[in-house]
């Protein structure tokens, strides 16, 4: 598979450049030292999203007779960090109301919550975190009903510093995925094909290679059980390497390659045993800033003799800064998803294909507000006619209340 290949290859070959590239600062201020406000022990910053204020030429995804809505997204955003002692609790809160004019259907809340405490002792820290999300939107490139789902996750762990650079991880962790009873997609009811509990337990050794980048080697085992359909149940393993960069360094993000063996309990449905990559890095270099996204990986499907796709996910983005006040921007993204049979189906295994491309503008009023217009194509690909649509969506944007860069 030269796609593959190439893909794998690219994101190794970023992990590689960020380890070479300087780091912008050796000294890297703490997260909440940013923070906007103070109260007591409490550092926050408040933010005011307004977002994609403009039409949607194709709001259902359609193939035939596409519908066009004004839409807008917005809703306050908080990030948040409390000292307890020795102990640490970051988190950040999101609420977003989602509103179309004609097509009221659609229109919905939603919100996502996470946050993490750690005890840092002298060679040992200790972590929990936790997340919940509840939201009815679309959950991915397959589903285009915006569909209520609410997941609920959390971890414990524990580091063990193993000399001065050197950590040893343990993670546990457990989350429930569950949809709304009244949703459905092509006749199918969400609930009943993707509801599940997922339970993970991962074993890394973390590497300090510069004070702003960390070598990682990760071992993870999963479990998936759903709930309504075990013939969907499944198990494996992940054993992958890459780097994570701090949010000062002139690369940050993170890049992973690995191995993944995904292993079916059902008799026909095919397990899948191969490469798997992620990324998620920006680079900046003066005034112009490039972001990747990569993802290679299993992710379950809704159809019934198709249970889950091969998902590979490349997206890059280039953002030129042009004055202290005025940047442009522009993207483009491809996702495939190769759809792997049950035994007993005699309909043939396809690919579906996601082309995405835009642009837009922004303009900085003062230290804490921008100003940006967007326009954003999206076009699929599928053997399945009815799947197969094109699509506009353009709007604008602004932000209040977090610094902008």
């Amino acid at each position: 598979m030269p796609v593959l290949q190439k893909l794998l290859a690219a994101t190794a070959l970023s992990c590689l450049i960020c380890v070479a590239a300087p780091a912008r600062a050796q000294d890297a201020p703490a997260p909440e030292e940013a923070a906007r406000f103070r109260f007591g022990p409490i550092r926050f910053t408040p933010v005011l999203n307004v977002e994609r204020v403009g039409v949607d030429t194709n709001v259902f995804n359609e193939a035939d007779d596409p519908k066009s809505d004004f839409t807008a997204v917005f809703g306050p955003q908080a990030n948040y960090w409390m000292k307890l002692g020795r102990a640490r609790l970051v988190g950040e809160s999101l609420l977003q109301y989602f509103y179309f004019q004609q097509y009221d259907s659609q229109r919905s809340t939603g919100t996502t919550n996470r946050a993490r405490l750690e005890v840092p002792l002298a060679h040992l820290v200790p972590f929990v975190d936790g997340e919940y999300t509840n939201t009815r939107q679309r959950t991915g490139f397959e589903i285009d009903t915006r569909a209520r789902r609410t997941l609920v996750g959390g971890h414990a762990g524990l580091d063990v510093l193993l000399g001065g650079r050197t950590r040893l991880r343990t993670v546990a962790g457990t989350s429930r995925s569950r949809f709304a009873s009244d949703d459905t997609f092509v006749g199918a009811v969400l609930q009943e094909r993707l509801d599940r509990d997922e339970t993970t337990l991962a074993l890394s050794v973390r590497r300090d290679v510069t004070p702003l980048t960390t070598w990682i080697v990760v071992g993870e085992e999963r479990r998936d059980r759903f709930i309504v359909s075990p013939g969907r149940d499944a198990d494996g393993i992940r054993i992958a390497t890459g780097f994570e960069f701090k949010p000062f360094a002139l690369i940050s993000g993170k890049g992973e390659v690995g191995y993944r063996r995904f292993h079916t309990l059902s008799a026909v449905v095919p397990d899948y045993q191969g490469p798997v990559a992620s990324a998620d890095l920006a680079y900046v270099l003066r005034a112009t800033r490039l972001a990747l996204r990569v993802e290679h990986d299993v992710t379950y499907s809704f159809e019934a003799l198709e249970p889950y796709y091969l998902l590979t996910d490349v997206a890059v983005s280039v953002t030129q800064r042009l004055t202290s006040r005025w940047d442009v921007t522009g993207r483009v993204a491809r996702e495939m998803l190769d759809y792997r049979a049950v035994g007993v189906s005699t309909a043939p295994e396809h690919t579906d294909r996601v082309n995405q491309f835009g642009g837009g503008a922004g303009y900085r009023v003062g230290e804490f507000v921008r100003l940006g217009i967007d326009t954003d194509f999206m076009s699929r690909r599928s053997p399945i006619t009815f799947r197969s649509y094109d699509g506009w969506r353009t709007g604008i944007s602004i932000t209040y209340g977090m610094k902008t860069k």
